[in-house]
This record gives structure tokens, sequence and C-alpha cells, in this order.
């Protein structure tokens, strides 16, 4: 099995891969088009060899595809380390003593009572890292705490009450067991995770984890650790279903090339990565004009992390917009100014909501979706910020520096006071690029949910694995600069964070700062090319809005002065002038000699021109009369 080290640089040459392969991909995107019309880009993309593998021989298109696929099947095999033992026998015991643990002792621990239940669970079970750390982060509905662990232990009589005797002699022999019986637990991560911000995961989320967690036992976790992968396999599919193979390959890259996949690692964790697959299946079902399905994915995913709801910025900003432009449905019926499909998601993403959250108030109860409320905003306090978090506000905390390994209380107290001007500022950017966004397809606009998520919160960078999303709305049209530009942006972000990685190993808050600073200029990047796309469009509508005007307007009557003659005579249709001009035009081509059809034409041009305009007497019903009269005479 190749070493961490070596996978992490392989990671650099597979984004600069990713990255050029993202620009040859726009290159044939343009010859399909000018195939259309040009043979010579036809013959090129369909008949030219490009590539000989044996006895196959592959032309442009068939030679890209190849060398796409060939990168991401790299990229996982460098992902899991050549070697399937990770996938069969891995696991991560830090991660799974939150996750794992806490969904099946959730009735006991609440969110609150963790540490204090592991650090006595592990003083029962006998010395472990003795010369660790002397202190753990205590937390109640208030805030973090800093406190000695004899605080913790003499907590235990009172932690213990919570739990039945055979429900604590239980946790004890799964929590050791993660701790130490897996013998992968090193003293340093104990440490690390009794100083952790504890468990966060939502009570909808613990209804779902938990009959698994007591299904499956904590002898055979690795049995639990492989739903994220099954998940993720079948996301990739509906991506291949619903955007067609070259969205499917980049979003398969980008999984076994991000940095923000890089931990928690897929296959080693219990259900980490169930909100995103659910995102991203919600953009499949829009791309597929399934929006109830749609939007049950998108209220499952905000059941389980709450934040995914961001991802549905760009359709509510549509919506609104619609419901300002729509002006020919009267105000009175204001309601039918937005699509339909819209409703349709709205019912799908509450439906799920209405049937999951009764269930879980009436087995956890109210109090608990309560306490987790408090604990998400307590966990992103400014002053709980840590150098693992990204966002907006942490990115610009950034001066330049370049050996400052952590964040320290100085970036956070620039957060705290920066915390109500920047998200002003950040609203009021949200708000022109929901306007900008009023011309994108809707699963383009979902899709693009990163940018609020970076502009309005400061999570953990692993979290910013969703920017899968945004490689996914990209990948599927690679002949639009803006997607070419996009793609190469996100993949140089993964190239820049590993390379910072490997080359200044634990500077986190460099590498964190100049991410988000990145992510801010990919924001800056889009909304620069939709506010362009948003203009022309606009432009070029009002301009062609303004020509159907003028081709409806009636000829104007200035061919000839008004006379008296004119004024009593009938009204000429202007289809009778077009006529007679016609004839005109006619007579100054040269007359055909010899024929009596000519003679004929010429005298008629001639009769047409003395008598342009009609005179007083000359309709057609005056003309019966005259040779009714003629004929009596």
């Amino acid at each position: 099995m190749a070493t961490r080290n070596m996978t992490e640089h392989v990671k650099i040459g597979l984004a600069a891969g990713a990255m050029a392969l993202t620009l040859l991909a726009f290159v044939i995107a343009r010859l399909k088009v000018r195939a259309q019309k040009n043979a010579a880009a036809r013959e090129f993309l369909e008949k030219t060899t490009v590539l000989r593998m044996g006895k196959y021989t592959l032309n442009a298109f068939q030679s890209f595809v190849a060398a796409l696929i060939i990168v991401a099947a790299v990229g996982t095999l460098n992902y899991n380390r050549y070697s399937t033992d990770l996938i069969e026998n891995g696991y991560d015991e830090y991660d799974l003593l939150h996750y794992y643990i806490n969904a099946k002792y959730f009735d006991e621990l609440g969110y609150f009572r963790l540490l204090p239940a592991l650090i006595a669970a592990s003083d029962e079970a006998g010395p472990w890292c003795t010369k660790g750390t002397s202190i753990y982060l205590a937390q109640d509905e208030e805030d973090y705490q800093l406190k000695p662990i004899r605080d913790a232990l003499a907590q235990k009589d009172a932690v213990k009450s919570h739990f039945t005797q055979t429900r604590w002699e239980q946790f004890v022999h799964d929590a050791t067991f993660i701790q130490r019986k897996s013998k992968r637990l090193r003293c340093n991560l104990w440490q690390q995770l009794l100083q952790d911000h504890g468990f966060n995961g939502s009570p909808t989320w613990v209804l779902i984890a938990r009959p698994i967690t007591q299904v499956i036992p904590v002898e055979s976790i690795k049995m639990a650790t492989l739903l994220d992968l099954v998940l993720i396999i079948a996301m990739l599919g509906l991506v291949l279903w619903a955007f067609g193979g070259q969205a499917f390959a980049f979003a398969w890259l980008f999984i076994t090339i991000s940095y923000s996949f890089r931990w928690p690692t897929i296959t080693w964790v219990l259900l980490r990565y169930d909100w995103l697959t659910c995102i991203v299946t919600g953009i499949c079902f829009i791309k597929k004009k399934k929006p109830i399905t749609a939007g049950a994915f998108f209220g499952y995913a905000t059941l389980m992390r709450y934040f995914p709801a961001l991802w549905l910025f760009g359709i509510a900003a549509k919506g609104v917009h619609a419901l300002i432009t729509n002006r020919n449905i009267p105000l009175s019926r204001f309601w039918l100014r937005v699509p339909i499909p819209y409703y349709k998601m709205a019912a799908g993403f509450f439906g799920i909501m209405l049937f999951l959250l009764p269930i879980s108030f009436a087995v956890d109860g109210v109090a608990a979706h309560k306490k987790s409320l408090e604990n998400l905003t307590a966990h992103v306090e400014p002053h709980n910020l840590s150098s693992m978090r990204q966002g907006l506000a942490v990115a610009l905390t950034w001066r330049g520096e370049t050996e400052q390994y952590r964040l320290n209380e100085e970036k956070k107290d620039i957060v705290a006071e920066w915390e109500g001007p920047l998200r002003k500022i950040s609203i009021a950017f949200l708000i022109v690029l929901g306007l900008f966004m009023s011309r994108l397809k809707d699963w383009e606009a979902v899709g693009l949910g990163v940018i609020p998520y970076f502009f309005l919160t400061t999570s953990s960078y692993y979290y910013y694995s969703m920017r899968l999303t945004a490689v996914v709305i990209h990948a599927a049209d690679l002949s639009k600069r803006r997607n070419v530009v996009g793609l190469i942006i996100l993949f140089g972000i993964e190239l820049f964070c590993h390379a910072s990685e490997n080359l200044d190993k634990g500077n986190r808050y460099f590498l964190i700062s100049i991410m988000g600073l990145m992510l801010l200029g990919y924001a800056l990047t889009m909304y620069g090319f939709l506010g362009y796309e948003w203009w022309t469009t606009r432009k070029k509508l009002k301009s062609d809005t303004d020509n159907a005007q003028r081709e409806a307007l009636p000829a104007s009557p200035d061919s000839a002065p008004e006379t008296k003659e004119d004024s009593e005579a009938d009204i000429v249709n202007t289809e009778e002038v077009a006529a007679v001009a016609g004839k005109v035009i006619r007579a100054s081509e040269p007359a055909p000699k010899d024929t009596k059809a000519a003679t004929t034409e010429s005298a008629s041009t001639e009769a047409a021109q003395k008598n342009t305009a009609p005179k007083k007497g000359s309709t057609p019903a005056n003309k019966k009369k005259k040779s009714k009269k003629k004929k009596r005479k």
C-alpha cells in the first residue's frame, strides 16, 4: 500500500491533468459546432485516427473520453493508495466515536455529554494515553469551555445516571473497542478528539442512522462505513443518466482528487456524504424535469445538515424575478406568475419534511431539535472558529502571513468585528447575483449554490466537497467559456491545496486562507460572466422588441402630396400601392420586342404612370356604372 504522502503528490498531477482535459473538452466542443457546417471539422472528429490502443483506433472525441476515464480510474486507485485494504478494513475511529457512538446512544448522550461519557468509559477500562492532555472541551447549551479532565471524571455518576446499567456496559464496550481494540486510534488523535467541538448531526440524521448502528454491531462496523460508497456510486449513475458521460467522468475525477474529500475518507465513516449525494441527485432530477422528486431530495438533505437549503437560492431568485416581471398576468392572480415546476419542487421539499419531522418529534422530542440548533449556533460563533473552517469571513482575515499555522485569537476578533457589515455586503451581492441567475436554466442556478454557501457560512473545509455540484453543471456543457473557466478554477483550487499541503505540511491557516481567496475569485468570475450574459441577453431582447414594434407600424402615406381630390377619393390600400410601385419598377426594364403581351404591358404601365393617384369617380363601383350606361346607349 502506498503512503499518503506519495498519493497526495500524485493528486497534484491529476489536478493539472484535469485542467488540461477541460481545455481539450472545450476545443472538441467547438469542433462539434463547426462540424455541423464544416466537412473538414466533421472528418477530423469522426474519421481521423488520433490514438491507437492495440487493434482499436480512436478518433478525436473517443480519445478524449478514453483519456478522461483513464485519469479518473488512476485517481480512484490513488485515492485508495493502490490497495483494497482501505476499502475492506479501514475505518476512521476519530469520526466514528462521534457519529456511530453518538447516534447509537443519542437518548443518553444528547448533544453535550459525549466527551464526558467517553472520558468516563476510558477511565473504567483502564489507563489509556496517560501522558496525554489534561484538559477537554466541555459543552453545554450556552457555549464551549476548556476544563480539566478531572472535572469530567467528577461528572461520571451524573453521566451514568442517563444510562441503564446494561446500556452503560454496552457503551463502555463499544467506545473502548473503537478507541483501543481496533489498534488504529493514536494517542495524539485521542487528545485532539477531547478538544473537538463534538457531535453536530441533526435529530433527523439520528433518526436514520440510529437503526443502522443498532443493527450493525461495533465488531462489524466496517459494513456501516460502506453505505457512503453505495450512495456515491448511485449518485454518479444519476449524473450519467441526467448529464451524460462527460459530466459523469469529471465528477468522478473530482471526487478522487479533491482536498475536501481527503477527510472524512469515503468507506471510513458513517453517512457523512448523504447530504451531498442528495443535493447532486436533486440537481439530476431538476435536469430531467422531475421537480417533485428533486424537491424531496433537497428537503431530505436540508433535514440532515440544514445548510443544503442554500442550494435553492437560485430557484428562489428565479421565482421572485418571475413574480415581478411577468406583468402580463394580473396582480390579482400573482401566484400564476411563478412557474408551476417551482410549486411542485416546494411540494416535494416540504412534503418530505412533513413526513420525517413528526416522526423525529415523536421519537426524540421537539427539545432535541432546539438543542441541535443551539449547538450549531454555538459551533459557528467567531470565537469558536478553527483553522479548519472555510468561508468568506475567514479568507478576508489573511494579511500575507506564511508562517502562521493556526487561526489565532486576533483573526477571530477580526471575523467578529466584520460579521455584521460583511453579512450586509454579502446579502447585497447575492441579491444582484440572483438577478443575473434569472437567465440560467434551473439546474444551473441550483448547481451554483456553492456561492451563497461560501458568502454566508464558516464551515469546516471538508464540507466544501459540495463544490461537486458546480463541477457537474460546468462539465455538462464545456462549449461555453463560463463553464470552462469555472471548471479550471475549481480544479486549480485542488492543485493549490495539495501542493501547499505537501510543500508546507501543517500550515493550515495559509492553505485555508488562499483556498478561500480562490473561492472568492471563482464567485466573482461567475458573477462577471453571469452579469455579462444577463446584460447582453436583455439588450438583445430589447432590440428584438423594438424591431417587432417598428414592423407592426402602418406604412407612411407621405409618398404623394395630399390634394382636394385625394381627400375625397377612397383610401388606397397599401397592397395596391405596392402593386403599382412594382409595375413602375418593371416598366424601367427593357420590354420584350415583337410580342403583343409586351406592347400591352407597356401601354398599361404608361397609363399607370399617368394615373398613380386615384381620381374622383374612378373607383371600381363608378366604373361599373359607366359601363352599364354605355350598354344602355
